[in-house]
């Protein structure tokens, strides 16, 4: 057996073995801003019945959230719990196959209690009262498929019109990053494991050169001269149809825990202050298989999984008011200062 069949055959075995990044980092990104930062309507059935419009009604354990006011309306003591549902139906059409997807959970939305203590006195301060508020303000439970055979004909080509990949290949994702890159920056060197290559390519050289080594290492990309500093390559992989069988999983919420005092001033106005504990628990999954039966094709099956996993801790704060000024009319103002979030992300690729 030559060597170029031995190195076919060791690199073959990689496919089997995976690779592991599990990294932290702190900070967001735009997606992921946006992700924590939208608030769903949940709460007490009668909140959730209004859409959330209580800014300027209070006397509603999810209305403490909205405007830290609303406890002073309370005229006792007051608890709530409330559970709620989440159905999840998802459909997907992917060339000729198609994917279908329910689920349905429970959970706690909301839970708090507000305690009143009414002053007996003269005082133009009519009562005080102390709280604590838990919200559910997002849900991130989420699962779809898509199936299918994926028929595009497009090629991913280098600067001279030379084939690089298939397009409708996962080739075609790790020749983009790739291609430009000098071999010796994707790839591991003597006595170094996958596992610690990946960890030393992540830190020093960042994320376009670690799955550009995730390509190159595990035999889907084949470097154009093997040497240090070639920087072209393709894919083993030849044209034709690919078999693609994507999953796609989500868990997780975002949740705030208000302590809240308020307090009525008079008959018609009522103040509050909120103190927020943020929190985020988000995990997400994503497993990609290809498989083809193309002619002349080195890499007939692939399985691409990335994992992300993500706990956040945050404060805030708000300001808030009511004034009744009638019976049928109030006016709520709330200041909300923006939440000083805390963010890990664990990473890991197979």
């Amino acid at each position: 057996m030559n060597n170029e069949k031995i190195k076919h055959m060791k690199k073959l075995q990689l496919l089997c073995i995976g690779l592991l990044s599990v990294s932290t980092i702190y900070g967001q990104d735009i997606s992921d801003a946006l992700r924590y930062s939208q608030d769903n309507i949940q709460g007490t059935a009668r909140f959730r019945a209004l859409s959330g419009a209580f800014g300027a009604l209070g006397g509603d354990m999810s209305a403490v959230s909205i405007n830290p006011a609303g406890s002073a309306v309370f005229s006792q003591s007051h608890a709530s719990f409330s559970v709620g549902n989440a159905e999840l139906n998802n459909d997907t059409r992917y060339f000729n196959g198609t994917g279908s997807t329910n689920d349905s959970n429970f959970d706690l939305t909301q839970g708090g209690a507000s305690f009143v203590f009414k002053n007996t006195s003269s005082s133009p301060w009519r009562k005080f009262t102390v709280g604590v508020a838990y919200d559910r303000t997002n849900n991130f439970d989420d699962s779809w498929f898509a199936v299918g055979t994926n028929t595009n004909s497009e090629v991913l080509v280098d600067n001279n019109n030379f084939f690089i990949a298939p397009g409708n290949s996962i080739g075609a994702y790790f020749a983009e990053y790739a291609n430009g890159l000098r071999l010796d920056e994707i790839s591991a060197f003597p006595n170094e494991t996958l596992d610690q290559a990946y960890q030393n390519i992540g830190t020093d050289l960042g994320f376009v050169h670690q799955q550009a080594f995730l390509g190159y290492e595990s035999f889907i990309l084949e470097p154009e001269v093997n040497s240090d500093d070639n920087t072209s390559y393709i894919a083993n992989m030849e044209q034709g149809n690919f078999n693609h069988d994507y999953t796609y999983r989500s868990t997780g919420y975002n949740g705030k825990i208000a302590v809240n005092l308020a307090a009525q001033y008079g008959d018609n106005l009522y103040l509050g202050v909120n103190l927020n504990s943020h929190f985020i628990d988000y995990d997400r999954s994503t497993l990609l298989f290809e498989s083809n039966n193309n002619v002349g094709s080195i890499v007939s099956d692939v399985e691409f999984e990335n994992n992300l996993s993500t706990r956040g801790s945050g404060f805030s704060f708000q300001l808030g008011g009511i004034l009744k000024l009638t019976n049928e009319f109030r006016v709520g103002l709330t200041y909300d200062s923006p939440t000083w979030y805390t963010i890990e992300e664990e990473t890991s690729q197979f």
